[in-house]
């Protein structure tokens, strides 16, 4: 039975009646209709307000993945092209230890001044590789590298490098603990203001003075021993410059500081 043979039987058949009756069921329906109304805005705000909120979360989520790009490329532009000529000159010293027997002519047989020269401008090449990625570690180190496939790239090469360094599968002097090379790379690290920099060679010279950088003392004694091995037992550092010019593939693809001339691996 519906509403409205309800009220009929309540109140009779009469014209009166069924008046009242008409007039009390569009009141009843106006009331339940409006109460339909009132529950279809309540369900169409708690929807509406759910979506506000996931649009939020998204805008919220873009809004991170913008800023740590730009915090990445701001690092980028501002370390990539330091970090490409430590890189470069690091490689380039290889090649001529491996392919030049640069070792053999100055570090062996040179005069006192050649002899200094390579054994200590070899280790501070090292050392300047250290420094700069070092830096770069720190500046990055609170930014997740998300998609950004250069960044990811160069990590990966950078741990490859690390590794080969302390590896003791070469038979050789040159082996630095991972600890070592980071330890190194922090001696190197200069602030400048707000921004962190390398030292230079002149810089570097100067940390002997005192004698007490007992990491860069180790280094240097490991650069002379490895100059009085055959060029045959170079196998680490053959390693490490091939990964050197992959790196540089990244840093400059185009060839636009280094072309492809200067990028041969040994």
């Amino acid at each position: 039975m519906d509403l409205l043979q309800i009220l009929v039987g309540a109140f009779g058949g009469g014209a009166a009646a069924l008046a009242v009756v008409a007039f009390l069921g569009k009141t009843l329906i106006s009331h339940q209709l409006s109460l339909e109304m009132e529950n279809q805005k309540g369900r169409l705000k708690a929807e509406g307000d759910q979506q506000v909120e996931i649009l939020k979360a998204r805008l919220l989520q873009v809004a991170r993945v913008d800023d740590r790009t730009f915090e990445l490329e701001q690092v980028m532009r501002r370390y990539q092209g330091p970090l490409l000529h430590a890189v470069y000159d690091l490689q380039s010293r290889l090649y001529n230890i491996l392919n030049k027997r640069f070792f053999d002519t100055y570090l062996g047989g040179g005069t006192p001044q050649q002899m200094h020269y390579a054994k200590y401008n070899t280790a501070f090449l090292v050392a300047q590789y250290f420094g700069w990625t070092e830096i770069i570690r720190l500046e990055v180190q609170f930014i997740e590298l998300g998609e950004d496939a250069k960044t990811r790239k160069l990590s990966q090469l950078r741990d490859e490098i690390y590794s080969l360094w302390q590896t003791d599968r070469f038979n050789d002097p040159l082996m630095i603990w991972a600890g070592e090379q980071r330890g190194i790379g922090e001696l190197m690290i200069e602030k400048t203001g707000e921004q962190l920099t390398c030292k230079g060679y002149a810089s570097f010279l100067k940390s002997f003075s005192s004698g007490h950088e007992q990491l860069l003392n180790h280094l240097i004694q490991a650069v002379q021993a490895s100059g009085q091995i055959g060029s045959h037992s170079h196998d680490r550092l053959r390693e490490i410059q091939h990964k050197l010019i992959d790196m540089l593939e990244v840093l400059d693809p185009k060839g636009i500081r280094f072309n492809d001339a200067a990028r041969t691996k040994a």
